[in-house]
This record gives C-alpha cells, sequence and structure tokens, in this order.
C-alpha cells in the first residue's frame, strides 16, 4: 500500500499571524487536495490539523498527486508574500497498515512521516521502497539524499528527493487544456459526459448524476485507459455539446454520452460509445428496466457498460495501431498488437504475441500491461498445450503476473492473471485470493470473475465457482470466448455431483463453438454418469476427432485439490468409453 504523508509548513506560526484567514485558507485548499486524491483513487484516512494522511494502491497514482497538489499550491501562492504562503511537505512509502480499532498503524505511516519531515517546504521525499517502483518512468527525476537516520526506524533508510522542476509531463490531469490532437503515444483518454434527464424532473437527477459518477468510477477501474475526471466532465452538464469539441476541450479520443427516461416506476437508459476524431458511434446500448431497487439498478448498468467499453476501446485502438509504423510504435501499440494476436489462439499467434509483450517492457519496464499480456501468452501455451516445458512455463507466468503486480497494484488484469498461474500451480487458497482482489479492484472484470469461479470450483467449493463463473457471463455476454466460460459451468456442476445441469451446459458450449474439445469432453463425462451411453461415446469421439489424445490428457490431468474429484471426473468418461488402465497422475 502507498503511504502519502503531508503537513503544512509553519502552519502554527501562519495561524498566530492571521488565525481565520490561514484557517479559511487550509479549508479552502484541504477540499481541493481531497478531491484530487479521490481523482487518483486515493483514501484520506488519517488528519489532524494540518496533518494528512492518504493511501494508494498504486504507487504512480500517489506520486502523480503529490505532484499536482504541489503544483495547484504554487499557483495558489503565486503573488502572496513568501511569509503568506501555504506550502505542503509530503513523504511517501510502501508499506503495511494495520487497522487497530479504528485507527491506522503501522511502518508505511512511520516512514513516510519520516520522510515527510525531509522534504524541503513544497517539495516530496520517498523510500527506497518508491523509488525502486518509480525509477524507470520517464516522467520523474530524483535527487539521491543517501542513507539517512529517521526518527523510531530501526535502520537507515536510502531517502530520494523528487525535483519537480524536471518532471517532464505537462499536466498529470485529464484536464482540459489537453489537446484533441492525441499523439500517438498517448494513452485512449475516455470521457463520461453527464447523462441527460429527459423526463424533465429535476428530483430524478439524483439518479441520472448517480449513475454517471458510478459509470466514470467503474471506468477507472480498467488500467489500461485514463478516463477523465467527474470534476471536468460536469461542467458539460445541461449543456449539448458536439463530441468533437468536448474531445478537442478534454483532450479525450472517446466519448461516452447518454439519456434517461424516468416514467412512472419504468426507466429506459440509452448509451452511445463515440470514437471522438469521427463522431462515429462505436457500440450503443438501451436498457428498460422496471425501477424496483435504485441502487441494484445503477449496480446492474454501471457494470454492464464499464464490461463492454473496456474491450470496445481496445478493437478501435487496435484498428488504430495497425496503421502506424514500427519505429513509431509505443509500448501502449505493442501491447494492442501482442492481444490481438493472442486471440488467434494458435502456436505461432502466441509466440508472436510474446514478442510483442516483451518489446513492450523493453521500451517501457515500468509499464505493467507489457507483463499482463506476457503473463496471459503463457496462460495460452498452458491451455492449449502449445508448450513442451509445462513446469517451466507456469513459472514464467507467475514470475510475469507478480512483476506485474508489483509495478500496479490496482490492476485487476494482473491479480487475474497471477489467480490463473496459481491454479496451474496448484495453489489453490492463493488463486482463490488473487480472483478476489482482482473482482474487488474491479467489478467489471469478466476474466477476474472467471478465474474466481474456476478456482473455486478447482478448490472445492462449485457452487460458489458456478455464481462467479455466472455473474462473467451476465457482464459480457458478447465475450468471443464464452464458450470456455460455459464449459467452466459445466465442469462446476459436475464437480458439484449435478452431471444433468453440466450436461445442459456442456451442450451450450459445444453449440457456441463446435470445434472446442473441451466441451465435448466434459459433455462425454457428464452423459456417461446419467448412463446416456451412445450420446457419451458420440461427445467423447467428436472430442478424439478434433484432437486426437486431447481426451486421455486431459482425463488424467489432476486438476482438483480434491483427487476424488478428478475421479468422478475420469469415471464418467471411463462410463463414456473412454479405455484407459492407468491413474490420475
Amino acid at each position: 500500500m502507498a503511504v502519502l504523508a503531508g503537513d503544512v509548513v509553519g502552519y502554527s506560526r501562519l495561524v498566530g499571524t492571521d488565525e481565520e484567514q490561514t484557517i479559511q485558507n487550509w479549508t479552502a485548499c484541504r477540499e481541493y487536495i481531497c478531491e484530487v486524491v479521490s481523482d487518483y483513487q486515493g483514501r484520506l484516512f488519517n488528519t489532524a490539523g494540518d496533518s494528512l494522511v492518504f493511501e494508494f494502491a498504486s504507487v504512480l497514482d500517489a506520486l502523480r498527486c503529490a505532484v499536482e497538489i504541489q503544483r495547484f499550491l504554487r499557483d495558489v501562492n503565486s503573488g502572496v508574500p513568501e511569509e503568506r504562503q501555504l506550502l505542503m511537505r509530503f513523504g511517501l512509502h510502501l508499506g503495511d497498515l494495520v487497522v487497530d480499532r479504528e485507527n491506522y498503524l503501522g511502518d508505511g505511516i512511520n516512514v513516510a512521516a519520516r520522510l515527510e519531515s525531509l522534504a524541503k517546504p513544497g517539495g516530496i521525499c520517498v523510500s527506497d521502497m518508491v523509488y525502486s517502483n518509480v525509477a524507470n518512468s520517464p516522467e520523474f527525476t530524483f535527487e539521491d539524499l543517501g542513507d539517512r537516520e529517521l526518527k523510531n526506524i530501526a535502520r537507515p533508510m536510502r531517502v530520494y528527493r523528487l525535483a519537480l522542476d524536471k518532471v517532464e509531463t505537462a499536466s498529470m490531469t485529464q484536464a482540459a487544456e489537453k489537446s484533441a490532437e492525441v499523439a500517438a503515444d498517448d494513452l485512449p483518454t475516455v470521457a463520461v459526459l453527464p447523462f441527460d434527464n429527459l423526463g424533465g424532473n429535476p428530483a430524478d437527477d439524483y439518479f441520472v448524476d448517480g449513475l454517471t459518477e458510478d459509470i466514470i468510477t467503474a471506468l477507472a477501474a480498467w488500467r489500461s485507459f485514463p478516463v477523465i475526471a467527474r470534476n471536468s466532465t460536469f461542467a458539460y452538464k445541461g449543456k449539448s455539446p458536439d463530441v468533437r469539441t468536448v474531445a478537442r476541450d478534454l483532450g479525450a479520443r472517446y466519448v461516452l454520452e447518454g439519456s434517461i427516461r424516468k416514467d412512472g416506476n419504468r426507466v429506459r437508459v440509452n448509451v452511445q460509445f463515440i470514437d471522438a476524431a469521427n463522431g462515429h458511434h462505436l457500440w450503443a446500448v438501451k436498457f428498460d428496466r422496471e425501477l424496483e431497487d435504485v441502487f441494484a439498478l445503477q449496480d446492474e448498468i454501471t457494470h454492464h457498460i464499464a464490461a463492454t467499453v473496456a474491450p470496445e476501446v481496445e478493437r478501435a485502438e487496435r484498428d488504430r495501431a495497425s496503421a502506424v509504423r514500427p519505429k513509431d510504435m509505443t509500448a501502449w501499440a505493442y501491447c494492442l498488437k501482442g492481444r490481438a494476436l493472442l486471440e488467434e489462439f494458435t502456436a505461432e499467434g502466441n509466440a508472436s504475441a510474446r514478442e510483442m509483450f516483451e518489446k513492450a517492457i523493453a521500451l517501457d519496464p515500468a509499464y505493467g500491461e507489457g507483463y499482463v499480456g506476457l503473463a496471459f501468452s503463457h496462460q495460452r501455451d498452458l491451455w492449449f498445450e502449445f508448450t513442451r516445458g509445462r513446469e517451466q512455463t507456469i513459472q514464467a507466468l507467475l514470475a510475469a503476473a507478480r512483476q506485474a503486480v508489483t509495478i500496479d497494484p490496482a490492476n485487476s488484469e494482473a491479480h487475474c492473471i497471477l489467480g490463473f498461474g496459481m491454479i496451474w500451480d496448484r495453489q489453490f487458497h492463493l488463486a482463490i485470493a488473487a480472483g478476489e482482489q482482482a473482482v474487488q479492484l474491479n467489478p467489471s472484470n469478466a476474466t477476474a470473475f472467471a478465474q474466481l469461479g474456476i478456482a473455486s470450483s478447482f478448490a472445492g467449493r462449485p457452487m460458489d465457482g458456478i455464481a462467479h463463473l455466472e455473474r462473467s457471463l451476465r457482464l459480457n455476454p458478447q465475450d468471443p470466448r464464452i464458450h470456455f466460460s460455459i464449459t467452466m459451468v459445466a465442469r462446476a456442476h459436475l464437480n458439484a455431483r449435478n452431471p444433468e445441469e453440466a450436461a445442459r451446459w456442456a451442450e451450450r458450449a459445444t453449440h457456441r463453438r463446435a470445434d472446442y474439445p473441451l466441451g465435448h469432453l466434459v459433455l462425454a463425462s457428464a452423459l456417461g454418469h446419467l448412463g446416456r451411453r451412445e450420446e457419451a461415446r458420440a461427445a467423447l469421439s467428436e472430442c478424439e476427432r478434433l484432437d486426437p489424445g486431447f481426451a486421455l490428457r486431459w482425463a488424467l490431468r489432476p486438476m482438483y485439490k480434491d483427487p476424488a474429484d478428478d475421479l468422478y471426473f475420469l469415471d464418467g468418461l471411463r462410463l463414456a468409453g473412454l479405455e484407459t488402465t492407468a491413474e490420475i497422475a
């Protein structure tokens, strides 16, 4: 957890000089600071007078937030006599937090506070742990202050001072000054405009504005693209701006807009997702619902939109990146090409995808998406048996996923692929923990729910697994890989000793993707347990036709925590006609 501690320099002196004005100025500044922290997904958890302590899931977000606050205060102090200036200093550290009743304790707070005392007025000091996480980022330049003795800290700590005057980015916020001519190396920014209240009743504004804010928050959980902050987009409330004008003003590449009409107890929501460069609609959806539970309705609509917009951004960006010359490609563009190659589901495509992710990492080692993609390429190698060195591939997957989590602890996809790695490594409790973290960070991530469902099922909790997998299907019903999740639901029902439901879901999977051998294999086992021998043999035969030897390899591979679950799956296949005297390895 990244802990940012700050206080006002000479606050007691300022209060002694002009108490009323100082308190008024500090109150206004603190309100703005808390808004900025919220924009960067941070949280205030400790305040005492002029001191503030915040926590962030991402160390990069914490540092960027501190930079923005210092720039804001610099502007506030412009023209103010030096003795009246309101200056802050910050310390940033990565460390643990412990909750003791209503108090937060731990190494993270103590070290951050000591670092803050070493910072100059208007400055920022960071620990060696923070420095090692952000040193490769071209945004920041640091001055090495050497090892320092910190009060009540047992060992000396190396301290670094951020050179604020050398921070390269012109603005850390997604602010209105940004040009709409987004450079080829910028991430695709999304702006969510305030939804229109077509019903005309001002009493419904709370629902309309609440839905817009929820969507902004949900989209911000996707770490692959930035989302314009609420305080910028809500300036357009009540207006009907051209989306291209909005894009130019906010520096957005894509705009999400919508309208809500409430009629009695019925609500209609229309949403459009637009490429701001040409005004083309990339995606649109309509919801017609009964307004029984306003919060449940907001959650349903929010997560559906967030789960759909993310792949639409990626799809549009892939088309854009295809026109970029190789010498102009950025880490983001390499990741896009890598993800496109992953979707080929071939050994050659997977190998090429890995090259793209490795190029992204070489270009920007601090960009976690490169390691996420690299880990997913190893996952594909394992699932489709493209690798000859299974154990080495599992360890390579885990290494890449752990690096992704280290770089960006708030990246849901990073925790998700780490969870998949833990499944392959048969560390099921860790796989579930990673999945739970992934869905907590991004409740719109359908893949994370699928991973948590698979981990739960293999760990011997099939009913939990079914619930998570079905949530995944609801979040992204148009996923081209949906046959995989449906097959996993079937397998979870089989693990719950419900072969009838397993057969029903497996049939759905084979109808969705007739050339997917695992769907036919799960169907064969379920039908075998149901005594439908002819149908079971036909399913097993089709599996073998699609991939000779697949049935035996997967039947004898231990997948579950409890060997009895593996044996139940194998027994169903034996009843379907699989001939083997071998035991599960």
